[in-house]
């Protein structure tokens, strides 16, 4: 069963890549580009994010599903779980015994199984919540997806318009796409 995964938790962008970092890159010598660079770096770190379904920095997030059927954590790298929580049949939150379930964390896709677990509430949606930490931390995310935000903060830079006239229009460099291939999860 696939989930739905709200991030609940925000890391701190220059801990994953710093402006300066990327003014170097994009050589710009100037403070006056420094709102322009973070805006930029948050649109770049968002789309390789989305790209790849990952998360950079380790951040807080819940995974939520209507049943204790087989789980697929659809966004990564899923770092550990701290808490199973349910809604009992008697309508309230419990959290579930570690006995109760098994995980694996190093497979492409996070996968959790469960194992006779407790019985849930009828009348109601998201009734499991998998508690959890996702994401490469800040100070090890990889090499290759560092340098594919700096590609695409240095295209956003210099392609500031939705259209430029006088020239062959061109799709985000296939560079980024090759550095990121190998760390985007292939959903089933």
């Amino acid at each position: 069963m696939v989930t739905t995964v709200k991030v609940t938790g925000t890391p701190v962008l220059n801990d994953i890549i710093t402006v300066a970092d990327l003014k170097t890159f994009c050589r710009v010598d100037s403070a006056d580009e420094d709102t322009l660079m973070d805006a930029l770096r948050q649109a770049a770190i968002t789309w390789c994010e989305e790209y790849c379904s990952i998360r950079l920095g380790d951040v807080a997030a819940i995974a939520y599903a209507d049943a204790w059927a087989p789980l697929g954590i659809t966004v990564g790298p899923v770092q550990s779980i701290t808490s199973i929580t349910y809604l009992s049949t008697a309508n309230t939150t419990q959290t579930l015994g570690a006995s109760y379930y098994y995980s694996d964390l190093n497979s492409q896709i996070a996968r959790i199984r469960f194992v006779s677990p407790p019985d849930l509430y009828d009348d109601a949606l998201n009734r499991v919540q998998v508690n959890m930490t996702i994401g490469y931390p800040e100070a090890s995310v990889p090499k290759p997806i560092l340098q594919a935000i700096r590609i695409l903060v240095g295209h956003f830079y210099e392609n500031r318009q939705q259209v430029v006239t006088g020239t062959i229009a061109t799709a985000v460099p296939f560079a980024v796409e090759a550095l990121l291939s190998p760390y985007r999860l292939l959903h089933p």
